[in-house]
């Protein structure tokens, strides 16, 4: 395997450029005038002496609470002050706010204002960086750079920005509070700022040490200037060195070297290595120091790994310290491994395999990382192909120094284009020589995709394998794709996990799940968990269930719900399988108790209604449930509140026969408890205005809406209407006492082309379903009581009751005082024997032959 060395570019650059990276914050030991960062417990006003803009707002730290009481913030200053710069030409620069409970800001509200903040170690620097903000508009300033031996570099004309929204910043969206009300504002994430000024010094100050900095403000406008803090490029004579190319790589250590620059002798040198390439700064504890020659190995590498180094002079003179070298990186080199996962998205796509992987092709066939989807996880896995005539291709994976301990697995994804194919795991001896291939087990891929449980394939690697050998996964030649993600290599467990979970007899509140034994016959049985996500369990993950046998029944689900399912082996208390899944399921629709209301809100078809074409399944020949921009402006006409509702398209045209029979419906519903059962909705149709030349005949279809029931007796029409308002109604439907207690579904069908039209002219809209008792019948009883005068006797009664005027009822219905139908009695006799009755009151609706009703109160003893 071939691989890159990267070189460091310092010969390029001047030792003035590279010096100017040695990033150090300058410590005040005096100088501001004001505290503006609310902080603690307590009144903004009480931890701040005045605001940051002239208007009250003052910054706020992250700690503060108005009480004890109050809500952590999860925005503010950092608690601890520390500012780490954002902006990128100066990674690794930080400012030092001072403390929030005393005076943190030079603040400088009006023209001629001035103030000098005093370094507490005066450096020498090639460029000061002032971190700083205006409130109420921008500002304009003076700088006085003052150096220890008396001199001073005058800067003017700096700009501060105002800050809200201006470029430039180290820091955002810590937010603000009002002083006056303690009132507080997030800035939404991007405000207010701190911005970073950059001060070059000139060449002949840069080696002399700063005391302190004067800042006057010199604009007139209104913006008033605050000052927090100063970083610096810290000046040194100390060069850094310039890395050689890097030496011997092994896959545990590299040998790297530098060159000082001609005519410097530092007294020794720092190293400082990671795997991240982010810069050291000054602080930055170096991994050898005071290395005395110039080169090195670094040992305690990991095999296969990217990193970078920096190295630094240590110099005799008073500034002793060079700025670190910029980056030089390795990659160690491929060595035996004893575990690894390959999930091939840290790799491009094309004809390779990852590091420390090797492919045969034999003259033809194909292999690469693809990204073809779906995959089993991230973006990228391993494809193989070969048609019948041409050979095999061979993947080889890295070596493993354990490959013959007998007690690792080799664990992955993988899938086929179409069932049923076979992959074969197996090892080579020489990594280029397919001939070397010796099988270990051939793999039946079955499952198409990733997302079945028995997508992961696993393969006990035996002893015997040779201890120089290589895994290897190899194709068939079937003219078939093969897929494979997600490798591991691993200890094999003790405790297996089980197979082959199917779920069966799924109700509305419980389902039937069973699952093929584990090899281990785990002790203890079986764990399974089910959720209602996705999200696959853990091994901390407590189990929904246990069962010592392969099968078991979850009770106690949600109708109508989706769920997930896993199963694992419990071979001990403490020795569990993986888990095994996922399975799904959907739990099927309860039958529901009325009164039953549905207002089609949630702008999607409502969990266990039916949404049907008999001859279309297209989206836009169905009901649809997110609100027609046609009719906003009518949402709440008569009354109406807005919102969403059902409605059918009349934009969709006739698409053949069959397909103009739109149908709605809901749920089962049980009658239970309506003495007089009743359905209303609203509804809306529009009769369309526009005219079309391809319509024949040229006239507007008369939409029909039907409304049906079915007790588990077939459909029945109990109302339809073809009649146009443009306005919302409301219709009732008054059932008969056959469905009294029974189990009904409502169905809504529009015929969207009764006439034989081309196409669909009215819209027509649902809302607000609703089955219940009849609003109307204690008004009715009313009246027929008074017209009728029927009359039950003896009340209280033993056994049996009479009914007067007999030949004026049609039908008898007993309810006890819940509501609950207990007997129905049509044609009924003057006598009616209710000893089958407990003792109590009882309520008996008469359902008159003229189409009244009279309700009364009886008292069996």
């Amino acid at each position: 395997m071939k691989l890159k060395i990267l070189f460091g570019a310092m010969a390029l650059l001047s030792a003035s450029s590279i010096a100017a990276q040695n990033f150090q914050q300058m410590p005040i030991s005096s100088g501001f005038t004001s505290d503006v960062i609310a902080n603690g417990v307590g009144s903004s006003s009480v931890s701040t002496t005045t605001d940051v803009d002239g208007v009250s707002f003052a910054f706020v730290s992250r700690d503060f609470q108005l009480n004890s009481s109050s809500t952590q913030l999860t925005y503010g200053l950092p608690i601890d002050g520390l500012v780490n710069s954002v902006v990128a030409t100066t990674p690794g620069l930080s400012y030092k706010l001072a403390s929030y409970d005393s005076n943190n800001s030079l603040r400088l509200a009006s023209q001629n204002d001035s103030g000098t903040l005093i370094f507490t170690t005066p450096t020498p620097a090639f460029r000061l960086y002032m971190l700083a903000t205006t409130g109420s508009g921008a500002s304009t300033v003076t700088v006085t750079v003052n150096f220890t031996d008396n001199t001073s570099q005058t800067i003017p004309g700096v700009t501060v920005a105002d800050w809200y929204d201006a470029a430039g910043f180290a820091i955002q969206g810590f937010g603000r509070i009002n002083r006056a009300n303690n009132t507080l504002e997030s800035g939404n994430g991007t405000n207010p700022r701190l911005y970073q000024i950059l001060l070059n010094i000139d060449p002949a100050n840069q080696a002399k040490p700063i005391q302190s900095v004067t800042v006057t403000k010199t604009s007139t406008t209104q913006g008033y200037t605050n000052v927090f803090a100063f970083s610096a490029d810290a000046y040194s004579d100390c060069v850094p060195p310039t890395l050689n190319a890097v030496g011997t790589l092994t896959p545990n250590s590299a040998a790297v070297s530098w060159t000082s620059p001609s005519g410097t002798s530092p007294a020794s040198y720092d190293v400082y290595y990671s795997t991240a390439n982010t810069p050291p700064t000054s602080s930055t504890t170096p991994s050898f120091p005071g290395l005395t020659g110039t080169s090195t190995t670094i040992p305690g590498l990991n095999p296969n790994t990217t990193y970078y180094y920096w190295v630094r002079a240590n110099c005799s003179s008073g500034t002793s310290q060079s700025a670190w070298s910029f980056s030089g990186t390795f990659k160690t080199l491929c060595g035996p491994m004893t575990s690894m996962f390959e999930n091939f998205d840290s790799f491009a796509t094309g004809n390779i395999v990852p590091d420390c992987w090797a492919r045969i092709i034999d003259t033809n066939g194909s292999q690469t990382i693809s990204s073809t989807t779906p995959v089993a996880s991230g973006t990228r896995h391993i494809y193989q192909y070969s048609s019948t005539t041409q050979n095999p291709t061979t993947v080889v994976l890295p070596q493993f120094s354990n490959i013959n301990t007998g007690t690792n697995w080799l664990r992955f994804k993988a899938r086929v284009s179409s069932a049923t194919g076979t992959l074969n795991v197996g090892y080579v001896t020489d990594a280029a020589n397919s001939s070397t291939f010796v099988q270990l087990q051939a793999l039946s891929i079955a499952n198409t995709v990733y997302a079945t449980a028995a997508s992961e394939y696993t393969v006990i690697i035996p002893s015997s394998v040779p201890a120089n050998a290589r895994l290897a996964i190899r194709n068939t030649a079937d003219g078939k794709s093969y897929y494979w993600d997600d490798v591991y290599w691993e200890p094999t467990p003790s405790c297996l996990a089980p197979s082959g979970l199917t779920s069966s007899n799924v109700l509305a509140n419980t389902a039937d799940i069973s699952w093929t034994a584990s090899a281990s016959a785990p002790a203890n049985g079986y764990e399974y968990y089910y959720s209602t996500t996705s999200t696959a369990p853990t091994a901390a993950t407590a189990a929904s269930g246990t069962s010592t046998a392969t099968s078991t029944t979850i009770n106690g689900l949600s109708p109508a719900t989706t769920y997930y399912v896993w199963i694992r082996s419990a071979c001990s208390t403490s020795d569990k399988s993986t888990w095994w899944g996922s399975i799904t399921f959907t739990t099927a629709c309860a039958t529901l108790a009325a009164p039953f209301t549905q207002t089609f809100d949630n702008g999607a078809i409502p969990n266990c209604w039916t949404n049907t074409n008999p001859g279309s399944t297209s989206a836009n020949l169905l009901w649809k449930f997110a609100g027609s921009a046609d009719y906003g402006a009518n949402l709440s006409n008569n009354g109406r509140a807005a919102g969403t509702y059902a409605w059918v398209d009349a934009s969709s045209p006739y698409n053949g026969a069959g397909a103009n029979t739109v149908q709605l419906v809901t749920p089962s519903i049980n009658l239970t408890g309506l003495i007089s059962p009743y359905i209303s909705f609203e509804w809306y149709k529009n009769h369309s205005t526009s005219t079309s030349t391809t319509v024949s005949p040229s006239s507007y279809d008369n939409n029909k809406l039907t409304v049906e029931v079915n007790d588990g007796n077939g459909w029945i029409s109990v109302w339809s209407d073809t009649s146009n308002s443009n306005l919302w109604r409301t219709v009732g439907i008054p059932l008969n006492s056959s469905y009294v207690g029974a189990t009904i579904q409502v169905r809504f069908t529009v015929d969207k082309n009764v006439n034989g039209n081309g196409y669909f002219y009215d819209d027509v809209l649902l809302d607000n379903v609703q089955v219940k008792q009849d609003p109307n019948l204690l008004a009715t009883s009313e009246v027929s009581s008074a017209k009728n005068n029927i009359k039950l006797y003896p009340n209280p009664f033993n056994d049996v009751i009479n009914i007067s005027e007999i030949e004026k009822v049609k039908s008898v219905i007993i309810s006890d005082v819940s509501g609950r139908v207990v007997k129905t009695i049509d044609n009924p006799t003057k006598e009616i024997n209710l000893s089958f009755l407990n003792s109590g009151l009882y309520l008996v609706t008469l359902r008159l032959k003229d189409g009244g009703r009279n309700t009364l109160k009886v008292i069996k003893k």
